[in-house]
């Protein structure tokens, strides 16, 4: 019983660092050790994975992003209304 409670207390400390830690590992910030600790987490935590999932795909949605904006509608109504007399 102790044993099992040592480990749900281990898993934890490891999810909510692995949980604080997935942006930095995903920005390549993280050391190769703990890089290591974030993918062993990984492996095993459904909920982490999911999270580190959610992440890379919102990162890859943003780098899809036009760099220049689009022109508005309310750019045109602006460039109208400065060229009327």
């Amino acid at each position: 019983m102790i044993r099992r409670l040592l480990e749900h207390r281990r898993y934890m400390r490891e999810h909510r660092w692995t949980h604080a830690h997935l942006s930095a590992y995903l920005d390549q910030d993280l050391s190769p050790l703990e890089r290591e600790r974030v993918e062993d987490h990984v492996g095993i935590c459904p909920h982490c994975r999911r999270v580190l999932r959610t992440l890379r795909r919102t990162l890859k949605s943003l780098m899809e992003l036009p760099v220049e904006p689009r022109p508005s509608v309310a750019d045109g109504v602006l460039e109208r209304l400065r060229r009327e007399p």
